[in-house]
């Protein structure tokens, strides 16, 4: 069975996006964690036998992925993705000339992850896609939390867990401090 594992950023406040909310400004306090931690990023895409993402991100990322080269292009162009929204006028997907690696979910999308989960054997990354996070953590889908944690606090945005709707506890199993940034690794498996 394969294990979701949620890659996310957020400020030491919880915040996930710009102070305004918007959600492309993040890159205004997490680019220094990022870039300290991209070796650890790539690896864990690199590993991933699939990445699943939400419209808003899958939007930023085929926009951008499918016209890059190199270590990075490699694991998310060639990389099985799913994505998944419950916009049901949202039809298609493409990804630049690596179409047949990606496919929609847009109807029973929680239903077609289960069965992508038993599908898949390893690793299956969800990348930022904050809504979908939270639908995975209530429907108790999401097996892993990787989360960096940023030195900011912005006091305003959106937060990463705002809609969770029960207690989900968690065990830590790794840490890891990024130097040069004093951003913090944090990676929890979800107690099920």
């Amino acid at each position: 069975m394969g294990k979701l594992i949620a890659n996310v950023s957020s400020t030491l406040d919880g915040i996930f996006t710009g102070p305004k909310g918007e959600e492309d400004n993040m890159v205004s306090w997490a680019m220094p964690g990022i870039m300290d931690s991209t070796d650890d990023g790539l690896l864990l895409f690199q590993k991933a036998d699939a990445i699943l993402m939400g419209r808003v991100t899958y939007e930023g990322f085929a926009s951008f992925w499918p016209f890059q080269e190199g270590d990075w292009a490699d694991a998310m162009n060639k990389t099985q993705k799913f994505v998944a929204t419950n916009n049901s006028e949202f039809k298609e997907v493409h990804w630049g000339d690596y179409d047949d690696t990606i496919t929609l979910l847009n109807s029973d999308v929680m239903s077609k992850i289960r069965e992508i989960k038993r599908e898949i054997k390893g690793d299956i990354i969800v990348s930022a896609s904050a809504g979908l996070i939270h639908s995975l953590i209530n429907a108790v889908l999401l097996d892993e939390l990787r989360i960096i944690v940023h030195p900011v606090i912005l006091g305003s945005g959106k937060r990463y867990f705002d809609n969770i709707d029960t207690r989900h506890d968690m065990r830590l199993i790794e840490t890891k401090l990024y130097e040069t940034s004093g951003s913090m690794l944090m990676r929890y498996e979800i107690i099920k």
